[in-house]
């Protein structure tokens, strides 16, 4: 469990991310694509969305910046 902004809500919440992800290239950069939900069972709204994660180091490389 963790705290993310809930594009339904439209505040930061408690939220989960789920557990299964699948790879994703996102301008060159491998990444995971998350499902995250904001679950009724803690008091939320139910609403579930994805979310991208990046390795911060790459994206701050040279050869990144420069695609």
């Amino acid at each position: 469990m963790g705290t993310k902004y809930c594009p339904n809500c439209k505040e930061v919440v408690i939220t989960k991310a789920l557990p299964n992800y699948t790879q994703v290239d996102y301008r060159g950069i491998p990444g995971k694509r998350r499902e995250i939900a904001h679950l009724v069972e803690d008091g939320g709204c139910g609403h579930r969305w994805f979310t991208v994660e990046l390795i911060e180091d790459l994206l701050f490389t040279e050869d990144v910046l420069s695609t």
